[in-house]
């Protein structure tokens, strides 16, 4: 589900630790992020929730989900991954990708 992402604080940390659905199944829409990756709305700047860029099999794409669907997904990811990880109980602030879940939550409540 998550990757390393690097240290939070360096302005690079990406997003790219939420399961989406797999790229086979999606639109170009999807693909090039101009609409959800779950539910397939359109999306604009202001109702985008940016999910990190993807690379598999040398095809780069750029998933985002409508507010309504990244939330869910992020809460789950965040709560599963502080219950198992070391650094989030000793010191959150230095969990990479603790770091990038909560600003994707923090991103689809806004």
């Amino acid at each position: 589900m998550s990757r390393d992402v690097g240290p939070p604080g360096n302005g690079t940390v990406e997003r790219a630790v939420l399961s989406v659905p797999p790229v086979e199944r999606l639109s170009v829409a999807q693909t090039c992020g101009r609409a959800c990756v779950w539910c397939a709305v359109v999306l604009t700047t202001e109702t985008a929730v940016e999910l990190g860029v993807r690379s598999e099999g040398g095809f780069t794409w750029f998933p985002r989900g409508c507010r309504l669907c990244a939330s869910r997904p992020a809460y789950l990811a965040l709560l599963a991954h502080i219950q198992s990880c070391e650094q989030c109980a000793d010191d959150p602030a230095r969990c990479a990708v603790g770091h990038a879940l909560r600003q994707t939550l923090k991103e689809a409540r806004r």
